[in-house]
């Protein structure tokens, strides 16, 4: 009995210590996919910072248009 609750427990942990998606995705779609979410988070800090600093629209303090290039 114990033997086989020893065997549950470590079947369990070896379960969830390696994931269910782990088993269907190989290394490189895993690093492509660390890629895909690394690349979007730092696209997403520029919108952030781009938006703080009142650097995505145009101001609205002069009634001519201006170009921002």
């Amino acid at each position: 009995m114990l033997r086989f609750a020893l065997a549950v427990i470590m079947l369990s942990l070896g379960l969830l210590l390696a994931g269910c998606q782990t088993m269907t995705m190989d290394k490189e779609q895993q690093v492509r996919k660390y890629s895909r979410i690394s690349d979007m988070n730092r696209r997403m800090l520029a919108d952030d910072i781009d938006a703080v600093f009142l650097l995505d629209k145009p101001s609205q303090l002069t009634r001519w248009h201006v170009r921002n290039d």
